[in-house]
Parts: structure tokens; sequence; C-alpha cells
């Protein structure tokens, strides 16, 4: 081997070291399980996903996911409550292990995080309602239009969306879901832009509003569960708890518990990730 060729490959073999180490403050597979110790950031003002229950501790579907998955690994569950704005800066700062919180995947997060293989799936829709609007709202396409109030979660899937497709509109965004509906039902909005299964739930506790949910779907999602970037020993031991979760039917049956109908997109069997 020519002394050029010795230096290329110990110039790759370094960069591949580096690529691998794990960022500052992560904590790898063995500290989580030398720790009995799992951290899980869920948002319980996102409901089923994440809620409160009548003794005022964390609940929901995520919930479930993550204690099944503690469960699986033999270790205890720490639930951390996150929101949608401060939910990866959390992972990041290394004050939770994995993340949860219909966290979509997308291109921009896949920059910063992991993720694991699917966990579930998400359709986003048009959410306003039937009388009261600013304009009449029939179709996406209405909602391009400077008199249309949107209200809408910081750092959710919707966001870009609006910022693509209803440029014309006024938008606020808030911290929360509650604080958007409380918006909507009031009259201080006119629509929001978000997935069905964020909203569905959340809009029954307003029983006096005539909500109305588009037809068309403006986009489907894959949902993952996130870890810190370089965390692929802990990603590599939850997929395969997830495969497991979908191969023995938890993930659809706790899916049916807290939304009362079946996962609009089911997730494939599919034993490769």
């Amino acid at each position: 081997m020519h002394t050029t060729d010795r230096r290329s490959m110990l110039a790759l073999a370094a960069a591949l070291g580096a690529g691998a180490a794990l960022p500052a403050g992560a904590r790898p597979l063995d500290q989580v399980l030398s720790s009995r110790r799992l951290r899980a950031g869920i948002n319980p003002t996102l409901p089923p996903f994440g809620t409160f229950n009548d003794r005022n501790q964390i609940d929901g579907f995520d919930a479930d996911i993550a204690r099944e998955i503690a469960r699986r690994m033999n270790i205890e569950l720490e639930i951390v409550q996150v929101g949608s704005p401060d939910r990866i800066p959390f992972l990041q700062a290394d004050r939770i292990d994995i993340v949860l919180g219909a966290i979509t995947r997308t291109v921009e997060r896949a920059l910063v995080i992991d993720y694991t293989q699917p966990l579930h799936t998400q359709s986003m829709v048009v959410l306003t309602k039937a009388s009261g609007t600013a304009v009449p709202i029939n179709a996406p396409a209405d909602l391009n239009n400077r008199a249309v109030r949107l209200v809408q979660v910081r750092g959710t899937v919707g966001v870009p969306w609006i910022q693509a497709n209803a440029a014309q509109a006024q938008v606020t965004l808030l911290d929360n879901y509650p604080d958007c509906f409380r918006a909507l039902a009031q009259g201080r909005a006119d629509a929001m832009v978000d997935v069905a299964e964020s909203v569905v739930i959340p809009m029954r506790n307003f029983q006096g509003v005539q909500w109305k949910i588009l037809d068309q779907v403006l986009a489907s999602f894959w949902v993952g569960i996130g870890v810190q970037k370089g965390n692929t020993a802990l990603r590599d031991v939850l997929n395969v708890v997830l495969f497991e979760m979908h191969r023995s039917g938890f993930v659809n049956t706790t899916w049916e518990k807290w939304f009362g109908v079946p996962m609009t997109t089911p997730i494939p069997f599919n034993p490769m990730f």
C-alpha cells in the first residue's frame, strides 16, 4: 500500500470514528441499562397521545407505549413532561432519553435527532367551524386569504404547510393545543392545520362549537420515537422492541383503546428497519 493510500485510510478511519461518537451529554445504552431508568418525554396537552388522568399523572397512548418499552427492556420508566416547542431541545440537552408526543418524521428533524422505525401514522387536515369564520372555508385553498385567521402550535407540521400554501393568512403561533382550541372556540381564530389524530379528541371538549374537518387529507406522515443524534445503540434496541410490539398487536390494541378506532394507515409489518 502506498503512503498516500495508507494516510487516506487512516483519515477515513478517524472520520468514521468521529462520526460514530455520541454528542456530549448523551446517555448511551449501557448507561440507560446500568441506571435501570428510561426517561421518556411526553406532551400531556395532546390527548389522547398524552393527557393528565384523574390523579394528575401523565397518561395516554404515548405513556402506555413508553411503559411497555421499559417493561420489555426490564428497566423503570420516568415520564418527563415536554411541550411541542421544547421536546427536541430536551432531547438534545440530555434531559430525556427518548421523545414521543406525535413527533412526525421530517427531514429537518432528522438532521438533528435520530428516529426509530415508525410507531404510528398521522393525516394532516384542516380544522375549522361550520359558521362564524371570517370567510367560508370549504377547501384548503380558502385559507390563503388575508381575512383568514389561523392559529397553530409552534413547531408542528402545520406551520410549514401554512407558509407554503396559505402565506396570505394571518397566523398566530401558540405554545399548546388547549390554547389553540380556545382561540377557535371563542371566535379569535378561524382554522388550524394539523394532524387529525391530534384534533379529534380535544375538539370534543368544546361541544357547543360546530366543528368541521375538511375532507381533503393534505399529507400523511410517519411518526417514530426520537433519540439523540448518534445514539444508535439505544435506537437499535428500540427498533427491535417496537417490531415485537407491532407483531404482538400491542401498538394497534393500545391505539384503539385511546382513539376508539383503528389507525387510519396501519404500519406495515416489516422486520427490516
